[in-house]
């Protein structure tokens, strides 16, 4: 059965257009420019977390931003779980990181029940992983345990590690505290209807002009040089047009939703109830073109406002 595809964040980013259009060539020069070579690094380390569930449903964060988008809003008892994340995205700077893990049980049911199975089974760090992929440290693992969880409607557990990169990010740190903003959600929505017109309208250049910052940020902390900058671009450009192998289109409204904040109330996002997931950004249903079967499309967004800025942008 055909998977039903989430874009994370990770892939796409949206900020204000207050600077000038760039072609993609003028981009790519602009980004290859500002990206620091990774011959700089002396070592180029990635940490990455595995994990593995079944009968429950949970989610991740890092430094209190969501690494699994949805939260597995839909899963039945007896669904298996088992996934991978990159985590250089989320780790701004060398120090102290903390990971936040809730699990809870899932639809229909109250509490965890004697089945619930969770497991981190590593967060590992590659200290050089573009010249030796296989070796690596093994710095957390945890598991659910057997007993005195069964009866719980949920459990929060929090695990700290540090972790040492020569990059330095700025992403949420210095945005403003969004908690307090008037007609917040309605700023949101405004943003997430700019990215969705884009969407519509296939244009792929001008989403790599929305998307500088947060896509220098990226190339930062995944060590990229000019070649791989360049191939990422055309992906973003291409992944816009003419693609589309769904038919039926039918974009989900803005309605049914709740802000929910993260990075300690600096990002912000809306969570929308779908058939299958929950949408945090632009969402479509429909039919895939060569069985019929349906899918939900969901680009994820969240949102700061930038030190010095008055304005909502895309941060993840």
């Amino acid at each position: 059965m055909k998977k039903l595809i989430l874009i994370l964040s990770l892939v796409f980013s949206l900020q204000s257009c207050s600077q000038p259009n760039l072609n993609k060539e003028e981009m790519i020069a602009e980004f290859t420019k500002n990206t620091p070579n990774p011959s700089i690094y002396n070592t180029h380390p990635q940490y990455r977390l595995e994990q593995y569930s079944s009968n429950c449903r949970w989610e991740i964060r890092l430094n209190d931003m969501l690494l699994f988008l949805g939260e597995m809003s839909h899963t039945k008892s007896g669904s298996i779980s088992n996934n991978s994340f990159w985590l250089n995205y989320y780790i701004l700077h060398s120090g102290k990181q903390i990971i936040t893990i809730k699990i809870y049980p899932v639809e229909g049911q109250k509490t965890l029940g004697e089945f619930a199975t969770f497991r981190l089974i590593g967060l590992d760090l590659y200290p050089d992983k573009t010249k030796d992929k296989t070796n690596y440290q093994r710095l957390l693992s945890w598991e659910l345990p057997d007993k005195d969880v069964k009866d719980l409607p949920f459990l929060i557990i929090k695990k700290e590690f540090e972790a040492v990169v020569p990059y330095t990010n700025v992403g949420w740190e210095k945005s403003k505290d969004l908690t307090e903003i008037k007609d917040l959600d309605k700023m949101v929505i405004e943003k997430m209807k700019d990215l969705e017109e884009i969407m519509k309208e296939e244009n792929g250049i001008a989403h790599l002009n929305l998307a500088k910052n947060s896509l220098q940020e990226k190339y930062i902390c995944s060590y990229s040089n000019s070649k791989e900058i360049a191939e990422d671009c055309n992906d973003l450009v291409s992944m816009f047009t003419g693609n589309n192998e769904v038919e039926g289109i039918e974009w989900v409204p803005y309605t049914n939703y709740e802000l929910v904040f993260y990075g300690n109330g600096r990002v912000v996002s809306l969570r929308r109830r779908g058939d299958v997931f929950n949408f945090y950004g632009p969402a479509y249903k429909g039919k895939w073109k060569d069985d019929k079967s349906y899918t939900e499309q969901c680009f994820s967004k969240f949102f700061h406002i930038p030190e010095g800025s008055d304005k909502l942008e895309i941060i993840r």
